[in-house]
């Protein structure tokens, strides 16, 4: 999965280089939950002693945002792992029972009366 990563009021180069790789070791892995991820963005912005993360993951058919706020800005990056990956197995759950649904319409459309 590619991973922009953007920032926002944030001047500081070593929090900014320790703000990357952190996030992208923690969120490398949400492809486990969802093979359908196409890319995903991750805007980090500094505002009154407080750290803003938006994640935003494109995947096939939708587009996942999650939102967190926290002082410690590598806590605000867990918070979105951790919604981000809850909506991931909704999305995934949908799909299953879509499939589910073409499979027994074809299966119902297809038998003989």
């Amino acid at each position: 999965m590619k991973m922009q990563v953007v920032f926002k009021n944030l001047k500081d180069e070593v929090l900014r280089n320790k703000i990357r790789t952190y996030a992208e070791k923690r969120l490398s892995n949400l492809t486990r939950y969802s093979h359908h991820i196409i890319n995903g963005e991750l805007t980090f912005e500094e505002g009154r002693g407080q750290y803003e993360t938006v994640l935003m993951v494109h995947v096939k058919g939708a587009n996942l945002t999650a939102k967190a706020r926290s002082k410690d800005p590598l806590e605000s990056i867990d918070r979105v792992k951790d919604k981000i990956k809850s909506q991931l197995k909704k999305y995934e759950e949908k799909l299953k029972l879509e499939d589910r649904r073409k499979n027994n319409e074809k299966t119902f459309s297809s038998s003989p009366l």
